[in-house]
């Protein structure tokens, strides 16, 4: 409805108007997803998971993988990697094929309690015994299934995988029955896989959306990828991350957190299961052992839903990393003030300056690891600018000279130094074009202008027995500033494209 421009959604005159709480809970789901602004307006993206007609979960899922790859110019297995996504939000559609098998035959319940009027006592042992015997099997049978298909990040990935060997096997029938799998359900998700790869690719994205679209292959290229056989996981790990991190992106206002060293009261003490605390739900959670993620008991877990027996239980879980929150589920992270200590540091990907904070997420304010955060205010922007600049963290050459330098780099920052003359000339020159320099794109800009610009202002910063050598030092920083950052820092870019 928001994209057809009907922004105040409480106001439209349905027929029969939703309850006034389940339209802030779905204003609330997709503002997690970022789909809307903090005006309830579409974003970007949410005008791009409108044209799915689906949940926007899913959508968001999807989207999300398209807009990691979209800035990986060439990977040979991306097709696959997209086949993957598809299947889990095919997956994440439907009951766990799994599970059902363990609610049992309707049918054969039927015809015993019939056959418990006409046969004997004995007769009737019998027939418990081998009723025993058939889920005894059956549950070998399961449990040998999980372990083959088992992806020990995700219950999600493991049911993908399930699927892909369903559809890649001879006789879909027999197949179920070995690895017992529910072949209705299986059936289903393997339509609804088709349906939405389909989608995919009947999408038609112009303008601002075109980040949104697959330009990796057709949908042919997809499938192709998706139909080669595997007996082992096909995914690397890397992959499996990735999609990891598209999964959170989908569910990330459910997120749960392990709960470590609490007792439990006297009924849980008795369940074989690990303990979470959810985001959204004040009672304790649990992760049946059946879950492929039962064995690393991450820390953080998303999961699709809670299946309430006697007690609540995750379903679909899917291991995720505490820095997948802060990018994916800004909106429920709280931050603390800027801090002292780490120090502010320069990226050279973004061509940014950062300051470290201190994440919370979500309504228990769980504590995640120190997060670098864009510095907004000019002034402690070009601080730390001037700091990493004179660090060698901007432009290499630097790195090596500085134990020539009259201070070190670090008193840049504090506050009191700005009345030194070598601080307060250096921020205020940074400080005084029309634009402030604040990133080497600025400095690149202002050195073509004027190549002598900030000489003087670096060149109070060395000691006098070192000033014979400076020029040669200037010109190798005046060189460094042409090059982008992976040819200013080789060994950084590989090692953090390894790190990915």
């Amino acid at each position: 409805m928001k994209s057809i421009g009907v922004h105040k959604v409480s106001n439209f005159p349905f027929p029969t108007p939703p309850e006034a709480t389940a339209l802030s809970e779905a204003e609330r789901c997709l503002s997690t997803l970022e789909a809307l602004d903090t005006n309830g307006r579409l974003t970007p993206l949410g005008m791009a998971m409108a044209q799915y007609p689906m949940s926007p979960r899913h959508s968001r899922m999807l989207l999300t993988v398209v807009q990691i790859m979209r800035k990986v110019k060439t990977y040979a297995r991306a097709n696959l990697v997209l086949g993957y996504t598809v299947a889990a939000a095919a997956s994440l559609s439907l009951s766990n094929p799994f599970i059902m098998q363990f609610e049992g035959s309707h049918t054969d319940t039927n015809v015993l309690k019939k056959d418990e009027k006409s046969d004997s006592g004995d007769s009737k042992k019998t027939k418990d015994k081998e009723e025993k015997l058939r889920r005894k099997n059956l549950k070998e049978s399961a449990k040998q299934s999980r372990t083959k298909f088992s992806n020990p990040s995700s219950d999600v990935l493991t049911i993908a995988y399930a699927l892909q060997c369903f559809e890649l096997s001879g006789n879909p029938v027999d197949f179920c029955n070995e690895h017992a799998l529910h072949l209705k359900t299986m059936e289903e998700m393997s339509k609804l896989r088709k349906q939405l790869l389909q989608l995919v690719f009947n999408q038609s994205f112009n303008g601002r959306q075109e980040e949104f679209s697959w330009t990796h292959g057709t949908m042919e290229d997809v499938e192709r990828a998706w139909r080669v056989s595997s007996d082992k996981h096909c995914l690397l790990l890397n992959e499996e991350e990735l999609l990891g991190q598209a999964i959170c992106a989908g569910w990330a206002d459910r997120v749960a957190k392990r709960i470590k060293g609490v007792t439990s009261s006297g009924g849980d003490r008795k369940v074989n299961a690990v303990r979470y605390q959810a985001c959204m739900v004040k009672e304790t959670v649990f992760l049946h052992r059946w879950s492929s993620v039962s064995r690393s008991a991450p820390e953080f877990l998303v999961y699709s839903e809670l299946l309430y027996t006697k007690r609540p239980y995750i379903h679909g879980a899917t291991s995720v990393k505490s820095d997948w929150l802060v990018k994916y589920a800004k909106s429920l992270c709280t931050f603390s003030a800027p801090l002292e200590d780490p120090k502010p540091y320069y990226d050279s990907l973004t061509d940014q300056v950062f300051n470290w904070v201190v994440p919370t997420f979500g309504p228990h304010l769980w504590r995640l690891p120190l997060h670098g955060a864009p510095i907004l205010d000019n002034v402690h922007r070009v601080a730390a600018f001037a700091f990493s600049l004179l660090e060698g963290h901007v432009l290499p050459c630097l790195k090596s000279v500085r134990k020539f330098m009259a201070a070190p780099p670090a008193s840049i920052l504090r506050p009191e130094a700005s009345g030194q003359r070598r601080v307060g000339n250096l921020l205020n020159k940074l400080k005084t074009r029309s634009r402030v320099i604040d990133s080497c794109a600025m400095l690149r800009e202002a050195w073509n202008e004027n190549p002598s610009e900030l000489h003087s202002e670096v060149r109070n910063w060395f000691q006098e027995g070192f000033l014979d050598q400076f020029e040669d030092l200037w010109a190798k920083m005046q060189d460094e500033v042409l090059l982008d950052p992976k040819e200013r820092f080789p060994k950084r870019t590989k090692r953090e494209r390894k790190d990915k």
